[in-house]
């Protein structure tokens, strides 16, 4: 539940929640979450905690307004599983992009914020990192395991910012022909990282059957390390 969050304007009409972490400097960058298709689960909030006790503020939109507002749903229970993705199927990319370009306007405003925003995203949110990077909408953006990029790589040559994808080579969503895609196309430019792990779907939410600690320590420190960047230029 969204329970200790602020409202913000939608560009097409509409305002949605979300949830806010206050960093504990007076001022720091901002990232902006982009969910997975449980919603604003506890493992979004413990997400929250983690860059915040890392030095950023950080701000997570209820992309599901549209369809389900406030909405957590708990992967390992299959009727709430089976919503989830009957949300995820027929949520409006576009205008998730869209509300992330607003969330990301926002942040930027915020008391606590020092100007610099990155976009942080998780399976649904992982593909909606990507998006914004290629439209370069945040500072730098980061995807762990973003399902359908390799439909989207005519979009590598418009990103210009630093852009990082953690992913499984045993995601099942991640066919062979995908991995040669992303590995062919990624590579050719050098605002983008591509980091290939071990793994399965999922491998970062230890809730997860997939859930990998050593992958997801190598991968969030290499977040965090991107991440910094943003206190550099403040």
């Amino acid at each position: 539940m969204l329970t200790d969050g602020v409202q913000i304007a939608s560009r097409a009409g509409g305002r949605f929640g979300a949830y806010v972490g206050k960093p504990t400097a007076i001022t720091a960058p901002v990232i902006v979450i982009a969910q997975e298709i449980f919603g604003i689960t506890s493992f979004i909030r413990d997400t929250v905690d983690w860059l915040v006790g890392a030095g950023f503020g950080c701000l997570c939109p209820d992309l599901y307004w549209r369809q389900a507002p406030a909405i957590e749903l708990d992967a390992n229970v299959p009727e709430e599983r089976e919503q989830a993705l009957t949300l995820f199927r027929d949520f409006d990319m576009k205008a998730g992009v869209g509300d992330l370009a607003c969330t990301i306007e926002y942040a930027r405003e915020l008391p606590f914020s020092n100007g610099r925003v990155g976009v942080l995203g998780y399976c649904l949110g992982g593909a909606l990192a990507y998006d914004v990077a290629a439209q370069s909408l945040a500072d730098c953006s980061v995807g762990y395991y973003g399902v359908g990029l390799e439909k989207k790589v005519s979009s590598v040559s418009a990103i210009t910012r630093p852009t990082m994808l953690h992913m499984g080579s045993k995601d099942h969503y991640v066919t062979e022909e995908a991995r040669r895609i992303l590995d062919e196309s990624f590579t050719k430019n050098d605002s983008l990282s591509l980091h290939w792990y071990p793994v399965g779907h999922s491998f970062a939410r230890p809730s997860s059957p997939n859930f990998d600690r050593e992958a997801t320590s190598i991968a969030n420190a290499r977040t965090l390390e991107l991440f910094g960047t943003l206190k550099e230029l403040s």
